[in-house]
């Protein structure tokens, strides 16, 4: 069983969302963003698009591992979303841990566990249990 998330990649005109299948707690999501940068335009250039781009080709590993996604809210079964956008020049993430709801996960509670640079989030996510 894998710890499902879906990364969302904003930027001022668009999103792109990516759908990861395992290994998607803050600890290791951070790692598979900070993957991304070196496929990247150098910031602070960001454009959604081209990031969620490089986000795939950095992690994918395996067929069925990751996949493009309307967005969170079309899953039913995530234990994490992220939201990446660039503030300032640098990587900004929110981390939501999500939590399912009545009759067939029939609604989803996003609960906000933290909002920062990458390095931050880094530093979040190694005393995160």
């Amino acid at each position: 069983m894998g710890t499902r998330a879906v990364y969302t990649f904003f930027d001022e005109d668009e999103r792109y969302s990516v759908y990861k299948q395992w290994d998607g707690c803050p600890k290791w999501a951070c790692g598979f963003i900070a993957n991304a940068l070196p496929l990247t335009w150098p910031l602070p250039r960001f454009e959604a698009d081209d990031f969620a781009a490089a986000f795939v080709t950095a992690n994918k590993t395996e067929a069925g591992d990751l996949r493009l996604t309307a967005g969170p809210a079309v899953h039913r079964d995530l234990a994490y979303s992220y939201e990446i956008r660039c503030q300032g020049g640098q990587l900004h993430l929110r981390i939501f841990r999500v939590r399912y709801h009545g009759p067939g996960y029939c609604w989803a509670d996003y609960q906000p566990l933290f909002a920062g640079s990458l390095q931050d989030a880094h530093q979040f996510a190694s005393t995160f249990n």
